[in-house]
């Protein structure tokens, strides 16, 4: 009996260590996987919190600005087709001129234009042609120039008749000065050298604009005829270069 007692006893106490053994052991192993777990989430080599990226900035970052597109002269053209025009001024209708008014005439030689003015009004714009010398004064017979000064008119001519040979081999030209020649005083610059200027018409229209007579100013027909319904003898006529 007390044999047994004592192996009984010593088993019990056996078993009571393995127990104890085997709960610390558990309880070892709980702590060690509940620091590697800490270990493993915490440690150095842990991904950090995902942090959003803003996805508009990125594209602003990785796109840059196109540059900007230039137009090609065909879309500039339809650009401008397209566009609303603004009313374009309309030129102011020409008043009819007035016989037995006192106007005046203004030739300019360098751009080949006689204007015909009411006091400081141009009433009339016309193109004419010149001497053949161009732009100058005139000093003798034959030197192709136009006078500078300012002249009135002497006489007023019907030249409808009248002829010219130019001395270019066609001999005398029927028509050579239009239907009127409107003859200017020069006596007093030409002190007799030289005489025969005025205003006249032209068989040859073409030459209007161009330095062309032989010192006279010409004029095309229809514009002569209209001058001539206003002109007068004493009319002032200025020419310059």
């Amino acid at each position: 009996m007390d044999g047994r007692k004592k192996r009984t006893e010593g088993s019990r106490n056996h078993r009571g260590k393995t127990v104890m053994l085997g709960v610390s052991a558990l309880v070892f192993l709980g702590v060690l996987l509940t620091g590697c777990f800490a270990l493993g989430y915490k440690g150095v080599g842990a991904p950090g919190p995902t942090v959003p990226v803003k996805k508009t900035e990125t594209v602003k970052k990785e796109q840059p600005a196109l540059p900007e597109k230039k137009e090609t002269p065909v879309e500039s053209l339809q650009k401008k087709q397209e566009e609303p025009k603004a009313a374009e001024p309309q030129p102011a209708a020409e008043q009819p001129l007035v016989p037995g008014k006192k106007y005046t005439v203004l030739v300019d030689k360098s751009d080949h234009k006689l204007y015909l003015k009411d006091g400081d009004t141009v009433v009339r714009t016309w193109g004419c042609a010149i001497g053949k010398g161009g732009l100058g004064q005139k000093e003798r017979r034959g030197d192709n120039m136009t006078p500078v000064g300012t002249f009135r008119v002497d006489e007023i001519d019907d030249a409808s008749g009248w002829t010219h040979d130019f001395g270019d081999g066609n001999g005398e030209i029927q028509g050579a000065y239009g239907p009127w020649f409107l003859s200017l005083d020069t006596e007093d610059l030409s002190q007799g050298n030289w005489d025969g200027i005025g205003i006249h018409g032209t068989h040859d229209p073409a030459s209007i604009g161009t330095d062309a007579s032989e010192g006279c100013v010409r004029l095309d027909n229809g514009n002569l005829r209209e001058l001539e319904k206003v002109a007068y003898v004493g009319m002032p006529v200025t020419i310059q270069d």
